[in-house]
């Protein structure tokens, strides 16, 4: 068999047999600085001419959103918003594909989007990822990385510009001189989870302080709020009431009344509304008396048992920084409403007597989408700025949970594919309009909009747990760690860390990394070994790994980085990495859309679209994601020095 030789690591020369599916060379276009400004300049991009400048640029990211499928809601109708996304299309300057920077991951690509970079400089070389030279276990969230070079917002500020982040991931909440000057970040987790509640009769008290018509008796059940020790208050209870709202005659139950936590007073609500309960809320670990609020819904009632099915949604906050703009703000619009609950529909989709349905879901999207669109609409108002960065999770939230398009997806059916499918309209409806709110805030005279995404979606059907793989060949150790749960020991030859459908496998090497255990002169057998495995892995004769690179040839895809693994892996479509620790090296997956896969694949392409002063009506078919931070630096006026 025919065999080549690699440089894995530190000069270490090896060999390993092409069968093993090792790497191969991807094409790379290579584009200096120079090129790229002249990509984002009048002649290529329908940018502004020199010396012209918007007096405010908005950009903002809808994640998830593919190239191909912006595209297809023009094409079909479903951007039918007046000043909407068509409406760019055809009055500005539009990219048929954005080419993405691999992996195709959400931080990887904020980062490129927002320095015209690749992770190879920024350092941002994943949504996770090992630090250089840390312990086996240490981890960098990706999201709240600060980029290694010049940023839009460092590079603004440090001209004099202010600027704005709301949610914007990859670095824009960094504190000092990296951070934006005022914005909203990402809430990590609520002071009270979600729960599905079942309301029974015979576990109900009642009330007077409701009436009920037909002679229906009233039913009445607390509704639980506990936030844990340390937390003031440590719980709060609200009451839910079951009436018949409706004197016609015919006994029923139809409405509920809620009473919210420390009030007197009820408010009215019948099947499927929301209602929101809000408080004033101290949590140990978090500064100062905060608003909170959880977004709630009747889910169903039955009229003739009395049954009520409620969602309890998530108790959440605003995070935000200065302090005071975190607090005018939500005293304006309300405290953030939560994103949606990807859990509970995934658990919907296998049993429809259980999790929450897609209408339910999609209508929490509808409602995070508006509450940003109406924080960027009072930042307009009420702040001053020169750049607003913005970022809806929207449709990528939808695809990972609803991408259900394939026979050997474990939720298909033709009902389930049919539903999935029309909840994606919806969620591009959603998007639409948010870009008609945005465009109403803009003077088209002076100011400039620009959209973008990070990445598209390809469906998947299986996960694939990279370090239960390694482990079965003995390069991985996984122990039970003090509360029962596994992990990878310390001792460990190696560990993967994944994100998407890309995984770092990083040695723990001695001399290098805290801990490390493994010597040099073992390091190449290693990694080979640990190739072989992952190449050898299949489901029904489909290979489910498509690339592995070694470290010295990061370089060709703009991810040489010491952050990066020594291996660096790639799975082929249809495929999902995870970081599991139990179970079998790969299993059915319960949520159907992924990214991070090779950005060669043409399903995987962002958006570009961008309106207003000067902007040309111009389409052109491909332009680099790094192509957009020195776009947005030229209308501007600033620079993105090296």
């Amino acid at each position: 068999m025919e065999s080549v030789s690699i440089c894995v690591i530190c000069g270490l020369c090896l060999r390993y047999h092409l069968g093993m599916r090792f790497i191969s060379s991807s094409r790379l276009a290579l584009i200096s600085l120079a090129g790229l400004l002249c990509l984002a300049s009048s002649c290529q991009s329908g940018a502004p001419g020199e010396g012209v400048q918007a007096e405010r640029v908005i950009l903002v990211s809808y994640d998830g959103v593919g190239a191909d499928l912006a595209w297809q809601w023009i094409v079909d109708g479903v951007a039918a918003e007046p000043e909407g996304l068509a409406t760019m299309a055809r009055e500005g300057f539009s990219v048929r594909r954005l080419r993405m920077n691999d992996p195709t991951l959400t931080a990887v690509n904020h980062a490129v989007l927002a320095t015209g970079r690749m992770p190879s400089d920024t350092g941002v070389i994943s949504n996770s990822f090992r630090p250089p030279g840390a312990a086996l276990g240490s981890r960098t969230n990706g999201f709240n990385a600060v980029p290694e070079v010049p940023t839009l917002w460092s590079a603004a500020r440090a001209e004099g510009l202010r600027v704005g982040s709301l949610l914007w991931p990859a670095g824009a909440g960094a504190k000092g001189r990296d951070a934006a000057d005022f914005g909203l970040g990402w809430p990590m987790r609520p002071a009270a989870p979600s729960a599905v509640i079942e309301l029974d009769p015979e576990t109900a008290g009642t009330t007077g302080e409701l009436p009920s018509a037909d002679g229906v008796a009233v039913l009445a059940w607390p509704l639980h709020f506990d936030f844990g020790d340390g937390a003031e208050p440590a719980s709060v209870e609200a009451m839910v009431a079951l009436v018949d709202g409706n004197p016609d005659g015919k006994p029923r139950w139809d409405t509920v009344g809620i009473r919210a936590p420390g009030t007197d007073d009820w408010a009215l609500y019948g099947e499927r509304d929301w209602f929101d309960v809000g408080l004033e809320l101290r949590l140990p670990d978090v500064l100062g008396e905060n608003r909170w609020g959880a977004w709630s819904k009747i889910v169903h009632i039955d009229p003739l048992r009395g049954t009520v099915r409620l969602y309890r949604g998530a108790m959440w906050r605003t995070i935000g920084w200065p302090e005071d703009f975190e607090h005018r703000l939500t005293e304006a619009i309300g405290p953030w409403p939560g994103a949606p609950d990807d859990h509970r529909l995934a658990d919907w989709w296998l049993d429809d007597a259980a999790g929450i349905d897609l209408d339910v879901y999609i209508e929490q999207i509808e409602r995070l989408d508006r509450w940003i669109d109406a924080a960027a609409e009072w930042v307009t108002a009420n702040e001053d700025f020169r750049l607003l960065l913005t970022y809806h999770p929207g449709p990528d939230e939808y695809q990972h949970t609803s991408l259900i398009v394939e026979t050997d997806q474990w939720a298909w059916s033709p009902g389930r594919a049919l539903a999935a499918g029309e909840g994606l309209k919806r969620v591009g409806r959603s998007v639409d309009r948010s870009l008609a709110a945005l465009w109403s805030l803009l003077d088209p005279e002076h100011d400039v909009l620009v959209a973008v995404s990070d990445h598209g979606h390809l469906p998947i059907h299986d996960v694939v747990h990279l370090n239960i793989a390694l482990a079965k060949a003995g390069l991985v150790r996984i122990e039970e760690g003090d509360q029962g749960r596994a992990w990878v020991a310390p001792s460990s030859l190696m560990v993967s860390v994944s994100s998407g459908s890309a995984a770092n496998i990083y040695l723990n090497l001695k001399g290098r990394d805290v801990g490390g255990v493994v010597e040099r002169s073992t390091a190449g057998e290693l990694l080979l070994r640990a190739a072989k495995v992952l190449a050898d892995l299949e489901v029904d004769g489909r290979p489910v790994v498509e690339k592995v690179y070694a470290r010295d040839e990061l370089a060709a895809i703009g991810l040489d980085h010491p952050a990066s693994g020594d291996l660096v892996v790639f799975l082929a479509p249809g495929f999902a990495a995870s970081n599991g620790l139990s179970g079998d090296p790969i299993t059915p997956s319960r949520y159907y859309g992924q990214h991070g896969f090779l950005a060669s694949h043409d399903e995987v392409c962002g958006m570009l679209f961008a309106r207003g002063l000067g902007i040309k009506k111009k389409r052109a078919d491909e332009l680099p994601a790094t192509a957009v931070a020195p776009l947005v630096a030229q209308l501007l006026g600033i620079t993105l020095s090296n």
